[in-house]
């Protein structure tokens, strides 16, 4: 084993179940020729406890989007003491890019100066937001998206088999973004939020006030789901028979929108929408900038019809 690896690929593709499940087969005292715990020995069973003393996971405190300094210190020292149970001692770090720069740097001596026995699990899905002087003392692993027809089959042993194609379409191909929509219903807020849009576009709804509901709902998803919908526009006005199109119930109501529309103002806003999403992972304030990309889009259409 390498004493670090880095976990990189896209949301949803189950980075960290692949490092819990590492971090298990190491600690445990009887693991089959293939490497999987046996679920039974006593490591197995302190691990399944979440009371394994020999297991640390690290994750940005709870109302905290950051991984703090002090905690990568601590994670230091937790490494310098032995293996309670002589054998490895595995921390699985996730999302790895939620460290600021002084946690990132003071975690680049853990790495160049590895205890015996550590193992450390970085995952992240944006391993260029890391310094490349964490990357370089990784070993990196890359996950990958499915074959279609391998994540339709898991979502329908998850009873999500009748929507398991549009699923997997908005979610990238990837399973667990899949799922995750599923599960919180996500879908059919999409259609409403999505009706929202063709009513501004109409000039039939007021920017501020679907501004102020989105933002109260989660902007990020929504900005989301903007920009796959400007993206699939973008496609069908470009050309009328798109090898993929992820939105694939609504596309006659997108082809609609997109026909209203030059696809220079439609990039236009997808770019805009892009730049709104770095605003708000930026900490900017998300009421303003999510007015701006809704009078961005009203404008759109209030110039085509000047123009007719």
């Amino acid at each position: 084993m390498p004493h670090a690896l880095l976990l990189t690929g896209a949301q949803g593709l189950g980075k960290e179940i692949f490092a819990r499940q590492l971090a298990q087969s190491l600690l445990c005292n009887a693991p089959d020729p293939q490497g999987e715990p046996c679920g039974q020995c006593r490591s197995c069973l302190l691990y399944a406890a979440g009371s394994h003393p020999d297991v640390a996971m690290i994750a940005p405190l709870e109302g905290k989007k950051n991984i703090a300094v002090d905690q990568v210190r601590e994670l230091s020292r937790y490494l310098t003491l032995k293996s309670q149970y002589g054998g490895h001692k595995v921390v699985i770090l996730a999302p790895a890019e939620a460290m600021n720069v002084n946690s990132a740097n003071s975690l680049l001596k853990t790495l160049e100066e590895p205890s015996e026995g550590a193992v450390l699990l970085l995952a992240t899905h944006q391993p260029a937001q890391l310094p490349a002087t964490i990357r370089s003392r990784c070993q990196e692993m890359r996950f990958h998206v499915a074959d279609t027809e391998g994540g339709e089959a898991w979502l329908g042993s998850q009873g999500l088999g009748r929507d398991a194609a549009l699923l997997l379409a908005l979610a990238d191909g990837a399973p667990l973004k899949a799922k995750a929509l599923a599960d919180d219903n996500l879908i059919q807020v999409r259609l409403e939020s999505f009706n929202i849009l063709e009513n501004l576009a109409k000039q039939a709804v007021d920017p501020i006030t679907a501004a102020a509901g989105w933002v109260k709902a989660g902007p990020q998803q929504v900005l989301r789901w903007f920009y796959l919908w400007s993206v699939d526009m973008a496609r069908l006005q470009s050309c009328q028979a798109p090898p993929h199109i992820a939105n694939q119930d609504i596309q006659v109501q997108l082809l609609n929108l997109a026909n209203q529309v030059s696809l220079k103002a439609l990039l236009q806003w997808q770019e805009r929408v892009q730049q709104a999403l770095r605003e708000i992972e930026g900490n900017c304030n998300a009421t303003l900038v999510m007015e701006t990309v809704l009078m961005h889009w009203q404008a759109i259409f209030r110039r085509r019809q000047r123009v007719a």
